[in-house]
């Protein structure tokens, strides 16, 4: 008799599975990773040294051995832009646009010809850099004017880095 009770509920158990429906869906879950780059410049002068009137394409004494370089950590692609003051002794000037820089990943392939000449306003030097590249060269060259007087000249260059 105990089996004549228990076949009715096992029923309706068995309607109550097939009624019970599972629902699922997909949720789409976003995040906007913010850009960052941070840039330590492990050299603060460049210093020429004794150059001559009318001399042209005066390599700085660090370019061949890469020791004009920053340190970029960095999630995003970056470039670099620079500008500078005229060069001045106190008395004399000449222009910022006789000193040039060239930029790269690569020291041994920063040159003269592919340098870009400065101006007194910012202007981009290299862009759209991987930011996989996490120590950038630059190499600078001096051309000093013809008849310019002598004396010990400066010049103020102000280099920045930002993501593209």
């Amino acid at each position: 008799m105990d089996r004549l009770y228990l076949l009715p509920l096992l029923g309706l158990f068995a309607t109550m599975l097939t009624l019970a429906t599972v629902t699922s869906d997909d949720v789409t879950v976003t995040a906007d990773v913010s850009g960052y780059i941070t840039v330590t410049f492990n050299y603060d002068t460049v210093a020429f040294g004794s150059v001559a009137a009318g001399s042209t394409q005066n390599a700085a004494p660090g370019n061949s051995d890469g020791a004009y370089n920053v340190t970029v950590d960095a999630n995003a692609n970056y470039k670099v832009e620079a500008y500078g003051t005229d060069f001045s002794d106190g008395a004399n000037t000449f222009s910022i646009s006789n000193l040039k820089l060239d930029t790269g990943s690569d020291y041994t392939t920063l040159s003269y010809s592919s340098a870009t000449s400065l101006s007194t306003t910012s202007q981009v030097i290299e862009t759209n850099i991987p930011y996989s590249v996490t120590t950038h060269y630059h190499a600078y060259w001096l051309d000093v004017p013809s008849g310019q007087p002598a004396g010990s000249y400066s010049s103020t260059v102000t280099i920045t880095y930002s993501l593209v």
